[in-house]
């Protein structure tokens, strides 16, 4: 049984109000107001430098603001102790575009180490790990570490660590930066399939025709601020030839079984 929340909840799984951030004199950025409900998918896209990633670590509270308010999933950072971090975190999953991966674990242990930190038993990490690895594509490869893999084949390693903990929301900065645009395209479908079980997904990238071929909600940022956000509905009005669809692409959701459940 799953412990995602409904799709169909209306209120925000995360929102940032009137949120600036600073670094001494310089603005990151500057009076963001941003929501994302349960279940929602949102590219966010700007040139480099724009405050795209900044905007991902506010909402994994790595950071937090110099002004305003992010609350994710009822955590509130103006409220928020540290000793309550890493219980955000196990909610929230992070992939970036240089994989982060363990080089002197393999795959299965890169996959596996959140679940070892929080103390999870070993029989639902085996059965979780594996199964997995099996959704996406790397059972075969559980046992090789991350200098034997492909770039796309490490993305892969590093979303099935994103997911170990049943994340209701998922943070991908520049996720498809270094691969090749097949294999940028295999890893969208993978965030899309996760999106469709029920895991809200945040996009950073600067890849504005990438993003643009699929129906889904673009926040565009420069210069630190939200210059526009469009809707999925409003891309799809405007659009001379329709964009691919994801919908195409969800055979399979890719859902995690809780650990809750598991104990």
């Amino acid at each position: 049984m799953s412990t995602q929340p409904s799709t169909q909840e209306r209120h925000p799984i995360v929102s940032l109000y009137h949120v600036s951030k600073r670094y001494g004199r310089r603005t990151a950025l500057h009076d963001i107001t941003l929501h994302v409900e349960h279940g929602g998918f949102v590219f966010v896209v700007g040139p480099s430098g724009a405050g795209k990633s900044t905007l991902l670590r506010l909402v994994y509270m790595e950071e937090f603001p110099s002004e305003g308010q992010v609350t994710v999933s009822g955590f509130v950072s103006t409220r928020m102790r540290r000793n309550r971090i890493p219980h955000l975190r196990r909610k929230v999953g992070l992939i970036f575009q240089d994989f982060k991966l363990l080089e002197d674990r393999n795959v299965f242990e890169n996959v596996a180490f959140p679940l070892y930190v929080i103390g999870a038993n070993r029989g639902y990490i085996r059965r979780t790990v594996l199964d997995l690895l099996g959704r996406v594509g790397l059972y075969q490869k559980r046992n090789a570490h991350p200098r034997e893999l492909s770039g796309g084949e490490q993305q892969r390693v590093a979303i099935a660590r994103a997911l170990v903990n049943s994340p209701y929301v998922l943070l991908a900065d520049e996720p498809t930066g270094n691969l090749d645009p097949v294999v940028a395209r295999e890893i969208l479908k993978l965030l899309f399939r996760i999106n469709v079980a029920g895991t809200a997904v945040i996009m950073a990238t600067h890849d504005h025709e990438l993003v643009r071929r699929y129906r889904q909600r673009i926040v565009h940022v420069e210069q630190g601020e939200i210059v526009q956000d469009e809707e999925a509905f409003d891309l799809w009005s405007r659009e001379a030839s329709a964009p691919a669809d994801p919908s195409e692409w969800r055979e399979e959701p890719l859902v995690v079984e809780p650990r809750e459940a598991a104990e």
